[in-house]
C-alpha cells in the first residue's frame, strides 16, 4: 500500500490494520496475532520504525491474503497456518500482524506487514 501524501502520513497502512482486525471478523479478535510487534499499538509500533529508518513517505505497507476453499478448513487451523508462514517468511526482518476472517463462506487470511 502506497502512502496517501498529503499531512498523514500512514493513513492506508492504518485503515488495512482497521480493516483486518475488524472484531466482526476476526471473533471479536480471537484471530489476530502479531510478530515484532503489539496487536493493540503495532500502527504506532510500525510508524516508530519507519521514522528511525527515514521510510515515512512512498510504501507504507505490505498486505497479503491467504485464501482457502470453502470447507478445506477451520478458523483454528487457519489461524496456524497463518501464523507459520509470518513466522517463517516475516519474522527475523518485519513487523507483521496476521488474522483470520471466518465471516465469508471460506475462510482466509490477512498478514498486513512493514
Amino acid at each position: 500500500m502506497k502512502d496517501c501524501g498529503g499531512h498523514f502520513h500512514g493513513k492506508h497502512l492504518k485503515r488495512s490494520l482497521d480493516y483486518v482486525m475488524n472484531p466482526a471478523k476476526t471473533q471479536d479478535g480471537r484471530f489476530v496475532g502479531a510478530i515484532n510487534c503489539q496487536v493493540d499499538s503495532a500502527f504506532e509500533q510500525m510508524k516508530a520504525t519507519k521514522r528511525k529508518f527515514g521510510k515515512v513517505d512512498k510504501r507504507q505497507g505490505y498486505h497479503i491474503i491467504l485464501s482457502f476453499k470453502e470447507d478445506e478448513v477451520n478458523p483454528d487451523t487457519a489461524f496456524e497456518i497463518t501464523r507459520r508462514f509470518v513466522e517463517e517468511y516475516l519474522g527475523k526482518s518485519y513487523e507483521a500482524v496476521y488474522v483470520v476472517h471466518d465471516n465469508t463462506a471460506h475462510v482466509h487470511s490477512h498478514i498486513v506487514f512493514n
